[in-house]
Formats: C-alpha cells, sequence, structure tokens
C-alpha cells in the first residue's frame, strides 16, 4: 500500500491539491492493478480493500433513514448498529481497520452506489485519514472526530463544488469522494474511454458544452451513462468526474484534461 507523502494540518487533516490526489489514485492503481490504469474497465472493490489495503469489510444495518451508509473505523471500539431481529440500536465491536457498509446497499440494484460508499471509506478516508482519528491527534483522544469512525453522509458526494470547506469534516469528505473517484475512474483509462465513446459516433474527441448545440446537449447525457456502464459506478458520480475534469461544461472555461 502506498502512503500519502504529503503536508497535514495541525489537526492532521492532509494539505494536498486535488491535482495531486489525482496522482496519487493513479499511483495506487499501478501498484494495485496497473491495466486498469490503462483500459477502462471495473475495479474489484472487494479486493482492493480486503487484499490491498488489509481492511475488513462488515455489512450492518447502520441507521433507518439512509442518513449514514458507511463508517471505517480508525481504532478498535464499539459503534452503534440497529440490530436487525429486534430492531434496536445495539454495540457492535470493531477493530481498527473495519469498514462497515449499510445493508441497504447490498442489494443488486445498489450495487454501483455500494462500490462508491466502499472506496469512499477504504480508498477515501483510510488512505488520507488514519492520521486526523490516530491517538496522537493534538486535540487528544476524544478530539474533534472523537478520533474512532468517521460515517460516510448519503447523497452528499459532491466534490465538484469550488466553494471553500466550512471545517475539517467537510474538508476530509470532499477529499475522500474526490480519491474514491480516481481510484474507481483513473484518468488515463477515463480518457481512453472519452475518445472510444467519440470513436463510436465518427467524431473527433471534444469537450461537450452544454447548450451548445443539440448533439452537444445529447452528447452530455449519453457520456456520463457510458462511463458509468464502463466503470460499474452511478451515473451521479461518472457526470460529477466528468465535470470536475472539464469533459463537460457549461460553458467554454479554463483548463481541459
Amino acid at each position: 500500500m502506498l502512503e500519502l507523502d504529503t503536508a497535514y494540518s495541525f489537526t492532521q487533516v492532509p494539505y494536498i491539491s486535488y491535482d495531486a490526489l489525482e496522482i496519487y489514485a493513479e499511483q495506487i492503481i499501478g501498484d494495485f492493478s496497473p491495466e486498469r490504469l490503462k483500459i477502462p474497465g471495473i475495479l474489484n472493490v472487494d479486493e482492493f480493500l480486503e487484499y490491498y489495503l488489509k481492511l475488513n469489510v462488515e455489512f450492518r444495518k447502520i441507521c433507518f433513514n439512509h442518513k449514514v451508509l458507511g463508517i471505517t473505523a480508525f481504532n478498535d471500539g464499539m459503534v452503534d448498529i440497529i440490530n436487525e431481529d429486534t430492531g434496536v440500536q445495539d454495540e457492535f465491536p470493531v477493530k481498527a481497520g473495519t469498514v462497515i457498509i449499510d445493508t441497504s446497499l447490498s442489494s443488486k440494484r445498489n450495487e454501483r452506489r455500494m462500490r462508491f460508499t466502499m472506496m469512499h471509506e477504504g480508498g477515501g478516508h483510510w488512505l488520507l485519514h488514519r492520521k486526523a482519528f490516530s491517538s496522537n491527534n493534538p486535540l487528544g483522544p476524544a478530539g474533534i472526530y472523537e478520533n474512532q469512525f468517521i460515517a460516510a453522509k448519503a447523497g452528499n458526494g459532491d466534490y465538484l463544488r469550488t466553494q471553500q470547506e466550512r471545517n475539517d469534516i467537510e474538508r476530509m469528505e470532499r477529499q475522500a469522494d474526490f480519491l474514491a473517484a480516481g481510484i474507481l475512474m483513473p484518468r488515463p483509462a477515463l480518457r481512453v474511454a472519452f475518445r472510444d465513446f467519440f470513436k463510436f459516433y465518427n467524431e473527433k474527441p471534444r469537450r461537450i458544452i452544454r447548450g451548445a448545440s443539440p448533439m452537444d446537449d445529447c452528447f452530455a447525457k449519453q457520456l456520463p451513462e457510458y462511463v458509468a456502464k464502463t466503470f460499474n459506478v452511478s451515473e451521479k458520480a461518472a457526470l460529477i468526474r466528468l465535470e470536475k475534469l472539464t469533459a463537460i461544461v457549461d460553458k467554454k472555461w479554463g483548463y481541459c484534461w
């Protein structure tokens, strides 16, 4: 497992740009599964978490309202779950390096969301944020994060937004989302998929500009669908990834990947 080499804040949250996170994601995939770096395809998330990161994955009902879909245990302890036999809250003992995924994601129709949540927790938080949750955190063993667990919130993974994060928790959530997307859809392989998409339509690869033409509007819908199927991620995750890389924009601007 390749460790992150970067500066950290006083609270041990990484100081790292999104460009540096892209490079880190590519290094990780190159180390774990080099073919996935060059050839568009589906990363084996189970093997990545279990054999590469040495994490243990458990499926438990975390809550009723699906507000929390995943939890990473950075230290030994107890985490609150719902006992599916009794329907009441219960304590579940975990060891450091345990990822808990809500059972609502275990159905076939939620497979793509489950894969992203697993990568957000293991490929994101575990790789990036162990220092922030360690007992050596300057804020002490209780800390502002409780220094044991961090939850992946449902439906809030929009790492595209440019406004400043208001606190360390938001910064870590966005970092974990970005790295998870970079590992599941590595930039070099995504470029290949991008070119293949246009090749199918006998078109020269180009940035898609929503509102520029009916063809671009059609491509702006079809490309995320194609990427989602190719990498087995949700269409929302594929769209955000493509927008972040400026492959799809609302108007011409700035650097294109």
